[in-house]
């Protein structure tokens, strides 16, 4: 069905859409088609798809949340039940977040248990589905999040761009709670200014829609030219098992690959992550002349793993770094009480243009098993800059197989 052809929905930029809208998804209508308006289509309040629905939205077709809406754009149209089969193709969805005030924005009070009836400025927050789809979707200024999910099983993410003014903080690409799995993440790109993918086991107060598992996530084919972080993982109480990320490009100010942490934010909660894979890692710091960025830059690794977390296993192949921050971190840190029981590391090429030292891996922790394999660092010129392992914790077993280093110490410090 053409919405255009419904006489209550407009697209000029000015009427309100959003009854015209929600009318059409409510018919039952398999297909929903909302081509490119003579404006934008203007909604104020959150519309709800019901199962067996595709919203099919023109590339450039613009959907905009009204001014001081309040109001989270799309979402399924019951939480408490599964719902099956949902797609939304296409459009640019503008949270026209210079008009809008989630609560945490307003009180910066995050610290309150989830509401489902409160505004948290994310575009897009899905809960209990079963084979969804978002695909070809321009995310256009959100208070915090583009997308949100929990509970949600076979799913794909794909070809997402972020067009994001960030006037806000908190704006996350495509953030994910417990209960997620058997899912696909797949072409993302733009600048966010928090982490582009979270998969957030435990996210604790006011976002912690559900706790529970992430299982069986593929995300494959980020790109930021000034980003935050690209992924994080949060285990507070609930495990994250079989992650696989591969193909992750540009620069970032924090961590410039990913996070695996507990953020305290359950206290005393286990922290547990098994079988995480990082595949194909093209990344470098920020290089930027913002005292907050480069403070950043050079404060976090690409990929750490933060302290009092149990990994059960870590493997990292294809990592190429080429460095010219001064003063950059290592690639990767393993934090201080952290537990590594196996972590593979496996065709490595880091190259430091910088002045001052970088190390490849940096442990305060403990790992059980180590394995280095082809793995080839260099400082360009000068005396030697950093080492391959500076080990201030403890390792039980290394191996490494063609590793080599040009100007750099021989020996772990």
């Amino acid at each position: 069905m053409n919405v255009l052809g419904s006489p209550a929905v407009v697209g000029d930029g000015i009427h309100d859409d959003t009854a015209g809208l929600q009318a059409v998804l409510d018919s039952g209508t398999a297909v929903i088609h909302l081509p490119q308006p003579p404006a934008c289509y203007v909604i104020s309040r959150t519309l709800a798809l019901h199962s067996g629905q595709m919203l099919l939205a023109d590339r450039n077709a613009v959907i905009r949340l009204a001014d001081h809406a309040h109001a989270h754009m799309l979402t399924n149209a019951d939480h408490g039940t599964l719902s099956r089969g949902i797609t939304v193709q296409g459009g640019v969805w503008d949270g026209n977040n210079a008009h809008q005030t989630c609560e945490y924005h307003r009180t910066r009070d995050y610290q309150v248990p989830f509401d489902p009836a409160r505004y948290l400025g994310v575009l897009m927050q899905f809960n209990q589905v079963e084979d969804l789809r978002l695909s070809g979707l321009t995310l256009k200024d959100p208070e915090t999040f583009g997308v949100q999910l929990a509970n949600i099983r076979r799913f794909t993410v794909e070809d997402l761009t972020f067009d994001y003014n960030l006037k806000r903080t908190e704006m996350d690409g495509v953030h994910l709670h417990g209960g997620c799995c058997q899912g696909r993440i797949v072409n993302l790109k733009g600048d966010t200014n928090d982490d582009m993918v979270a998969l957030n086991a435990d996210d604790g107060w006011m976002f912690e829609i559900s706790r529970g598992p992430i299982t069986d996530i593929q995300v494959d084919g980020l790109w930021s030219e000034n980003g935050y972080t690209p992924v994080r993982m949060l285990s507070s109480g609930s495990p994250i098992r079989r992650v696989h990320v591969s193909n992750v490009y540009g620069t970032f100010s924090r961590f410039g690959l990913a996070t695996l942490s507990h953020y305290d934010v359950h206290p005393g909660e286990p922290s547990e992550f098994s079988d995480i894979v990082f595949d194909g890692i093209f990344t470098a710091k920020t290089q930027s002349e913002d005292p907050d960025l480069q403070w950043a830059a050079r404060r976090y690794p690409l990929l750490s793993v933060g302290p009092g977390t149990l990994v059960r296993s870590l493997l990292i192949n294809n990592l190429l770094r080429t460095e010219g921050l001064d003063e950059a971190p290592p690639c990767i840190h393993i934090g201080e009480g952290a537990r590594v029981e196996r972590l593979g590391i496996s065709q490595v090429s880091l190259v430091n243009q910088a002045e001052t030292p970088l190390d490849f891996l940096y442990n305060e922790g403990h790992i059980e098993s180590l394995s280095l394999s082809n793995v080839h660092c260099r400082a360009e010129g000068g005396e030697p800059r950093g080492v391959m392992v500076r080990n201030a914790g403890t390792i039980e077993h290394q191996e490494r197989h063609a590793a080599t280093s040009l100007n750099l110490e021989t020996v772990d410090a």
